[in-house]
């Protein structure tokens, strides 16, 4: 099975459709419309908005169909706050939109908590290292840039008033 069949079981496992499953991660419907169809891979992005979405769904079935598709520990959660048998297991996890700082404690609550409690956040802080190493990289390279872009403007600024003195010398020759 494929990691854009597996997105297609989620979408199904909820009784939702495309239009629908997109509104809830937070993505254009066109997106999850090439993915379900086989046109696309998922981004990254995607992935993460489907798991920050569905805090019920493995990563590692998601992304390496290994396991079951929901976290048992999940399920007892919603089992035993659910007193209404129509409430889904599929609740969604607040949107982390703007609170990257703070993805960690999203992601892995209690820093004492047994690893087998939480099977898919090792990956997700592996996949928050890489993030914050991208980020850091381009940080540098952006200051980096600044910098080339301060000597240029200093350089066109001298070139400009040589540029200046040398029409203003010429105007005075050809006025004398």
């Amino acid at each position: 099975m494929t990691i854009n069949n597996r997105i297609e079981l989620i979408i199904n496992s909820l009784k939702l459709n495309n239009n629908s499953f997109s509104l809830r991660i937070g993505v254009n419907s066109t997106v999850i419309h090439n993915i379900v169809k086989g046109r696309n891979a998922p981004s990254y992005d995607v992935l993460q908005k489907i798991l920050s979405s569905f805090d019920n769904i493995s990563a590692d079935w998601l992304i390496m169909e290994k396991g079951e598709m929901i976290n048992t520990n999940k399920r007892l959660e919603y089992a035993k706050s659910s007193t209404d048998s129509n409430v889904s297991l599929a609740e969604p996890l607040g949107k982390i939109k703007g609170k990257e700082n703070n993805l960690s404690v999203q992601i892995h609550p209690d820093e004492n908590q047994p690893s087998d409690l939480c099977p898919n956040c090792s990956v997700l802080k592996h996949a928050l290292k890489q993030t914050e190493r991208a980020l850091k990289h381009a940080e540098s390279e952006i200051e980096a840039r600044k910098e080339t872009i301060l000597l240029l403007t200093a350089k066109i600024n001298d070139l400009t008033e040589k540029f200046d003195g040398r029409k203003d010398g010429q105007k005075r020759k050809s006025a004398s």
